[in-house]
């Protein structure tokens, strides 16, 4: 129903406190920053910060090292002191020497199965059994067949131990001397035996004793990657470092709030001081409209200073649907299937709206899962009437409903024209306003054809149809329409001209095809609404096609009803879905709404990454 509004606002400070201003409007979640780049300019002599974030390297080389170790940091943990790049970088080097990681070794990815091997062998001691001077060890995995086949070697020199086994397989280590080592290793191989490598160091102890330094310095590269990540969104102005963003107006003071205690000096102005920046677009409608902000922000969300067009497309969305989707027990499934499942997302919210006037429309018509006599008695009650109110199925009301399609399509062409009328009156784009297709000119036309039409056609009367009458409201809304161009630049005060080389010769012929383009559209644009009319017949007959099914198949006949109306509901729902997202983008959107409006974003790291 109404764009939220915002305000412009700049918060400053010194150099010393840059960090700490930054931190506060990250995690506050209410600033829409800008880039700085977007604020300096000639006038106010403006400065970018020009600093080179080196602690993403160290970030990520601390990342690769969890990968290889399998540890896992914790994000959200605060640091606990600052680190200088030197002792980061010692650290570093101390990771490499101690744990003596390679990129072979990294690359190595070991099942749970393994790891529980090598704990049991870590017992031993990994850095004991490298420093043996004699003994050769071999590490891995043994068929159960192949082990059993062990007992055949017990007169050569080595000695083994399990330490895990599945179903399928035996960890073990052998242990030999360095004189019968390649002698035993083929035995194993012979028996498929996958060695793994044996570590030079018990990553897991390691662990133990640099898990808090390691999580401490990853706290602190990942605080700082996230602070150089939004420096482009800080402007030096006067020696001041400023973070400047748009903020709902409603959270001003909340957001001012965030800063108390710091040296922070603010200053807030409306989006229109300051012309150079295009303010974001946020999106507030009622419990009823909201949903249907998925297809405006689909189409594109409009700028700030234009209208929402969120409950419009919301209403005129459920009307068609429903007409074309007219029954009373689908339309209940739909709205419960929207009512349980809202929370996942705005689609599901949609479907429970379109419900609703799927069943208003299904108890006009009469129908509820294809029974289309159950209403009966009901309607002879209310509207007194000899069977029930509309017989969608009735070979009378084919027409009635064909035309009937393409008058709420002429309707609601003449409300998006009133729109658009509107929208251009408010940002003075008098053109636009008066000479357009969808401004004045255009409504006349249009409306004085639908007037003269019905007249003719319901009450047999011509009369508008008279010389007298097209030549004033055709043919002079078909010159306002050739000469758009001039008369704008006319009233706008630069003066009855015409752009381009061709002369005034050139556009006459150009816009000569354009206005019978326009007359076409109006045509086309009336004839596309007939898919309402065609739905809405195509949605009684698949139904009478189920119906007909089920009497056919005598006791399988509540099967057939069911399984019927679910393949109803999903292909046929999916279609009218479809073709009422098109009658709103390219017959109504198109008439009155452009788009092109920017998200609220608040800043956050993950806005900035």
């Amino acid at each position: 129903m109404a764009i939220v509004k915002m305000e412009f606002v700049s918060a400053s400070t010194d150099q010393e406190h840059l960090d700490q201003m930054l931190l506060t409007g990250m995690k506050s979640h209410l600033l829409n920053a800008e880039p700085a780049s977007e604020i300096v300019n000639d006038d106010n002599h403006g400065k970018l910060i020009q600093t080179q974030n080196v602690y993403s390297g160290y970030l990520q080389t601390l990342k690769n090292f969890g990968h290889s170790v399998g540890y896992e940091y914790d994000s959200s943990a605060p640091a606990e002191k600052a680190y200088t790049q030197q002792e980061i970088e010692d650290f570093l080097k101390e990771l490499d020497e101690k744990f003596q990681i390679t990129a072979d070794s990294a690359a190595v990815t070991l099942s749970k199965e393994d790891e529980k091997a090598l704990d049991a062998l870590s017992e031993c001691g990994f850095e004991k059994m490298k420093a043996c001077r004699y003994l050769n060890f071999g590490l891995g995995r043994l068929p159960k067949d192949s082990f059993k086949k062990l007992a055949m070697y017990r007169d050569d020199i080595f000695v083994f131990h399990k330490l895990n086994e599945n179903t399928q397989y035996i960890w073990m280590v052998y242990v030999t001397s360095d004189t019968y080592a390649e002698h035993i290793a083929k035995i194993f191989e012979s028996l498929y035996f996958e060695p793994i490598e044996i570590p030079s160091v018990d990553i897991h102890r390691l662990l133990a004793e640099y898990k808090d330094r390691l999580q401490d310095i990853y706290a602190f590269c990942h605080l700082h990657t996230e602070l150089y990540s939004m420096y482009p969104y800080i402007a030096i102005i006067d020696e001041k470092q400023i973070l400047s963003g748009f903020v709902k107006a409603d959270d001003l003071d909340s957001y001012k709030q965030t800063f108390a205690g710091q040296p922070v000096e603010f200053s807030v102005h409306e989006p229109a001081e300051v012309p150079a920046l295009k303010p974001p677009t946020l999106l507030k409608n009622n419990w009823f409209a909201r949903p249907f902000e998925l297809f405006v922000e689909m189409y594109g969300l409009p700028a700030y200073d234009d209208m929402d067009p969120t409950m419009f497309l919301a209403i005129t969305y459920c009307l068609l649907f429903g007409i074309m989707f007219g029954d009373l027990g689908q339309g209940l499934v739909l709205l419960l299937l929207g009512l349980i499942f809202e929370k996942k997302g705005k689609l599901w919210g949609i479907i429970g709206r379109v419900g609703i006037t799927s069943m208003i429309f299904g108890f006009l018509f009469g129908s509820v899962f294809g029974y289309e006599s159950m209403l009966n008695p009901i309607h002879q009650s209310l509207f007194h009437v000899r069977e029930k109110l509309f017989d969608v199925m009735a070979n009378s009301s084919t027409m009635i409903i064909l035309i009937g399609a393409i008058l709420i399509g002429a309707v609601l062409i003449l409300t998006t024209m009133i729109m658009n009328i509107y929208n251009n009156a408010r940002h003075k784009k008098w053109g636009e306003v008066w000479f357009s297709q969808n401004g004045v000119a255009g409504f006349i036309m249009y409306g004085f054809l639908l007037i003269a039409l019905v007249k003719m056609l319901v009450f047999s009367d011509g009369s508008l149809l008279t010389p007298v009458w097209l030549i004033l409201f055709m043919g002079i809304p078909a010159i306002l329409f050739l000469l758009k161009e001039p008369l704008t630049n006319l009233i706008s005060g630069h003066g009855f001209t015409v752009e381009g080389t061709g002369g005034f010769g050139g556009f006459i012929a150009q816009s000569f095809f354009e206005v019978f383009e326009i007359f076409l559209s109006f045509v086309t644009n009336s004839m596309s609404y007939l898919r309402v009319g065609g739905f809405v017949l195509s949605h009684a007959g698949m139904m009478l096609v189920v119906m007909t099914l089920a009497e056919m198949t005598g006791g399988a006949s509540i099967v057939v009803v069911i399984f019927g109306n679910l393949l109803v509901m999903v292909l046929e729902g999916l279609i009218v879905g479809i073709q009422t997202l098109r009658l709103e983008y390219y017959e109504m959107f198109s008439r009155y709404y452009a788009g092109g409006g920017k998200k609220f974003k608040e800043l956050t790291a993950s806005a900035v990454d």
